[in-house]
């Protein structure tokens, strides 16, 4: 529980954002500088010292000035509003999203990289629930030489360039007459419906069960689990000194992002819309990770979010989530109303 006083709250706030800007021990005359009214250098070191007394600083040397714990980026996050408006930077995020995309894998890729990039952090974004994915139509397109392209229209997008073998020596007819049966069985079912109607195929559709074994494998494939993790941007940990300086700092981060399990668990155990895990006591060891949940098409759960050093640019990180649950959500609803 937070009992500092405003001051104290204050300074804190003051020296938290000069270091994630600066990576620099922050001086009492920094303090005094950003304070932006009166006050003395006695009393910002008066307060500096009780801080530190409290476990939010810390003096690496004692002619420096102090730097922030972990202790203290858990209280600065709580000052980030959790609605604002989006960074200039990312204001024309959806126009580069919308030329990218056609269907969901390439909604959640394009944006691992561009979360990656626009906060120059490591990307992580997990989808749960994937065979909910419900089926909107199915078309066959015949591209000769016994082959097809399969269309699947789902309520995510669009999953193209699917190609299928189809039996030798069928006409236009046998095509028409799949297609119509593919939309029959399937059409607003999700692919785990799909998957449980397909173990008891009626007998007057076994001249297409081929079809219909291929387009279940393109499903499968698609969905590959009911979750699935992205990561992006993996080498901008190499942009910060607390990795270049210190190897086993970056050692430990890496082995978090190489066990996906681990990170999944962690991405996806909070349905807070925000959620901060900050320095060792919240598992990432010199590190800090944001992350945030939308719901998306029904009952999808995306889980986007940042990993980083503690000295995160946290309100910059927040800001981007924001604008990305904004942006991921029109994008998906404008395809469904194509």
């Amino acid at each position: 529980m937070n009992t500092l006083s405003i001051r104290k709250q204050k300074i804190l706030c003051l020296l938290v954002a000069r270091y994630i800007e600066t990576a620099e021990p922050v001086s009492s005359a920094d303090i005094v500088a950003d304070y932006g009214e009166e006050i003395s250098s006695a009393t910002i070191r008066a307060e500096l010292a009780a801080l530190e007394k409290m476990g939010y600083l810390v003096q690496p040397h004692v002619s420096a000035g102090r730097i922030p714990t972990a202790k203290a980026y858990k209280l600065f996050v709580e000052t980030i509003p959790t609605e604002g408006a989006p960074l200039p930077q990312v204001a024309d995020l959806k126009a580069y999203l919308d030329e990218k995309m056609d269907n969901m894998a390439d909604v959640i890729r394009s944006t691992a990289q561009v979360l990656s990039d626009t906060t120059n952090y490591t990307s992580v974004i997990v989808v749960k629930n994937v065979g909910n994915v419900r089926v909107r139509d199915i078309k066959l397109v015949d591209i000769g030489g016994d082959k097809a392209l399969v269309i699947i229209i789902t309520d995510s997008g669009i999953l193209k360039d699917c190609i299928i073998d189809l039996p030798p020596n069928m006409g236009d007819s046998y095509l028409r007459t799949s297609s119509d049966l593919l939309n029959r069985m399937f059409a607003d079912l999700t692919v785990d419906e799909i998957r449980a109607k397909m173990t008891s195929v009626e007998s007057e559709i076994q001249a297409y069960k081929d079809i219909l074994d291929q387009i279940i494998a393109s499903l499968e494939q698609f969905d590959n689990g009911d979750t699935r993790v992205f990561v992006e941007g993996t080498s901008k940990l190499l942009d910060y000194p607390e990795y270049t300086d210190e190897v086993d700092n970056m050692r430990g981060v890496l082995s978090l992002l190489e066990h996906k399990e681990a990170l999944m668990d962690m991405v996806t155990d909070s349905d807070l819309e925000f959620s901060f895990r900050i320095g060792k006591e919240d598992g990432i060891e010199h590190g800090s990770f944001v992350s945030a949940t939308y719901r998306v098409s029904g009952n999808r759960e995306v889980h986007a979010g940042v990993i980083g050093p503690e000295r995160m640019d946290y309100k910059k990180v927040v800001s981007v989530l924001q604008y990305l649950e904004m942006t991921i959500k029109s994008i998906l609803d404008d395809k469904e109303t194509k």
